[in-house]
């Protein structure tokens, strides 16, 4: 059996490169300033403007996702090939049999397994459609990686630029 849930250690998983970028930002006019002789204060702007350029997309996923898939667990029981899924204290247990499709949501670097460009690109968020009509929203902040055992042609993969995530679970 694995848990997953939104804790400290997934949100630092996912927010590394966030984190990373507020570090390079801080040092970067410094050095500018150093290097090439320029008075600090000329350059104390460039740190802000690179942070919010580099960052502000991957902290507006970040907090999106943290909304949608806040307090939920996510457990996968890998002999029973069964999941249960529990939400503002509602639970769904269903096997990988009743699972209709997946349809995940991917940058075009993850979906390829490429390096990250940006630190917006390590996020992603699948829709788990179930054959009774219920959908489920899971994020990477709450399952790093979704990657079921199922058939291929179950699951429907959106490349492109970062998605924000619906909250579906009903």
């Amino acid at each position: 059996m694995e848990v997953f849930k939104v804790g400290f250690k997934s949100h630092v998983k996912s927010g590394w490169l966030i984190i990373l970028c507020a570090i390079i930002s801080s040092v970067f006019p410094y050095g500018l300033s150093v290097i090439k002789h320029i008075n600090i204060n000329s350059v104390l702007w460039i740190g802000p403007f690179m942070f919010f350029v580099m960052a502000l997309p991957a902290i507006v996923v970040h907090v999106n996702y943290y909304i949608v898939n806040r307090g939920d667990i996510f457990q996968y029981f890998y002999q029973d090939r069964e999941i249960t899924f529990i939400h503002k204290g509602m639970s769904i247990t269903f096997s990988l049999d009743d699972i209709d499709y997946i349809t995940r949501y991917m940058s075009y670097n993850q979906a390829a397994n490429r390096a990250f460009v940006g630190p917006w690109e390590g996020y992603n968020h699948s829709y788990i459609h179930l054959k009774d009509g219920h959908v489920l929203t899971v994020t990477s902040l709450l399952v790093p990686n979704l990657r079921l055992p199922i058939q291929g042609d179950k699951i429907i993969i959106k490349k492109g630029f970062i998605w924000l995530a619906k909250r579906y679970n009903n």
